[in-house]
């Protein structure tokens, strides 16, 4: 981290793990070097615990609360948010980051399709079967990549500059991507 890089509290993206287990700790540990908010569906929270890292949000069934209380007991302060039997536990905590007005989440173990519906006006970027999801919301996506390498775009019409028709980058150099539409573009990582 440089010393000319200030970031106001809330203003980092915030981190949702759904699924402890969809990319190595590595890659958590770079998300987290901002100290960003860090809300668990309880369904992670055993090996998010096992982590060693600081929670500030568990979301979780609301016939668990208790449970989830004493889990989380020795890193008071953490906020237990509830849903009802038959509530999407993701939804509940976009909803709780959208009310606090996070304007950016990495989600860790959901797929873009989980999201889509309820992430309207956040920057969101999604690890999910071993790639890197961003969500282009404007329709528009531009960053630099090296030559060779392999994007994965979620829908069939768009422009782009910088990409070969297989959709690899053709050189060194500032791609491209624009729809009509919202979309979803991959890239693996390690």
């Amino acid at each position: 981290m440089s010393s000319h890089h200030f970031v106001k509290e809330d203003q980092e993206p915030a981190v949702l793990i759904a699924d402890a287990s969809a990319i190595p700790f590595a890659v958590v540990e770079q998300l987290l070097e901002w100290s960003p908010t860090v809300v668990v569906l309880e369904q992670a929270l055993d090996s998010v615990i096992a982590w060693g890292i600081k929670l500030d949000v568990v979301v979780g069934h609301l016939q668990h609360e208790e449970e989830l209380r004493e889990k989380v007991n020795d890193q008071a302060p953490v906020k237990i948010l509830n849903h009802k039997p038959g509530d999407d536990p993701l939804a509940t905590a976009i909803y709780f980051l959208r009310a606090g007005r996070y304007r950016a989440v990495n989600v860790i173990g959901a797929s873009p399709s989980d999201l889509v519906t309820f992430i309207e006006g956040m920057d969101v970027v999604c690890f999910h079967e071993l790639k890197r999801w961003s969500f282009a919301r404007t329709g528009i996506f531009e960053k630099w990549y090296a030559r060779g390498h392999s994007l994965h775009i979620s829908i069939n019409r768009f422009s782009s500059t910088g990409l070969t028709d297989d959709l690899v980058t053709a050189q060194d150099g500032l791609v491209k991507i624009e729809a009509s539409i919202p979309f979803w573009i991959g890239e693996d990582y390690s």
